[in-house]
């Protein structure tokens, strides 16, 4: 007796009519009737009864037959599940957009413990702006994405799966010259007068200040705009410039020369692993699970 045989009994046994289970499982009515009678001299036992035509009955060897094959088959198919699985775990690609954080949260520590566990598996990391990054998650040319929620929230919560990875506070980062660099916190009315440096726009901060500036009735004077934090942090050095930064890519600030203040109002951002839901592969999953894991273990 095998597998599908069980298969074709259960089927047989929901619909009651040998013609409409052979349809249901293609078969021909005749192979279908010559499987259950082989089933029945496999297990010395009558298992149905076509006495009356209109509608097949089960023997009470029959019932038995089939509360045991519920279980066997829902065990089967967990364990082929778990199978193809582990096969997933033994080859493959992960594609993984990100914004340019990982060194600032850590998050190459997580990356290279799986890859030393899972060696099979090649990573391919690409490093890009936040709308670029969405752009590509949305086209399907990642398979996950590492973005804050300040941009992750222009993806459709119906078919995105957000997971939360840190949470951080948005500073004000100035030279420790500056006329402001005494104060505890700032509003942007303190800042109004001032040119600022500021990542440039795809950059969740770009966005985030903006609006800031707008819903003051102000127009930023925004002077400079990189991509690298490093380029920033030259360009207000000895000046009396601001720019805007998260606590975690503040690491490797000069001590002594800079200052970063909280807005009057503390500003948060949540850093994220986004996908498309039910898409994600085994690998993915595994993937996702070590860096979540790595993450709390910084905290």
């Amino acid at each position: 007796m095998t597998i599908d045989d069980l298969k074709n009994f259960v089927k047989l046994y929901e619909l009651r009519n040998v013609s409409d289970a052979a349809v249901e499982l293609s078969m021909t009515q005749s192979a279908l009737s010559k499987r259950i009678q082989s089933m029945e001299n496999e297990l010395n036992a009558k298992l149905i009864s076509t006495k009356n035509k209109r509608h097949l009955y089960i023997t009470e060897s029959g019932e038995v037959l089939y509360r045991y094959a519920q279980t066997i088959l829902a065990q089967y198919d967990l364990m082929t599940n778990e199978l193809a699985a582990y096969r997933e775990l033994k080859k493959g690609v992960l594609h993984i957009g990100s914004i340019p954080v990982m060194s600032q949260f850590s998050l190459i520590s997580g990356i290279n413990d799986f890859m030393s566990d899972y060696p099979q598996i090649n990573i391919v990391m690409e490093e890009v702006e936040g709308v670029q990054l969405l752009d590509q998650l949305q086209a399907g040319q990642f398979d996950l994405g590492i973005i804050r929620d300040v941009q992750s929230n222009l993806l459709n919560a119906s078919q995105y799966t957000f997971i939360n990875l840190n949470r951080d506070e948005l500073k004000i980062v100035l030279p420790a010259g500056h006329p402001l660099a005494h104060e505890t916190s700032l509003s942007i009315d303190q800042l109004k007068d001032y040119d600022i440096a500021i990542l440039q726009s795809g950059s969740g901060i770009y966005e985030v200040v903006n609006d800031l500036f707008n819903q003051a009735g102000y127009t930023p004077h925004i002077r400079f705009t990189s991509t690298h934090i490093e380029t920033l942090v030259g360009v207000i050095k000895d000046t009396q410039r601001a720019t805007f930064l998260f606590n975690n890519t503040m690491k490797d600030l000069a001590p002594g020369e800079y200052v970063a203040l909280p807005f009057k109002t503390p500003i948060f951002s949540t850093l994220q692993i986004v996908y498309p839901q039910g898409s994600l592969s085994q690998a993915g999953r595994q993937f996702v699970t070590y860096l979540t894991d790595h993450v709390k273990r910084e905290l």
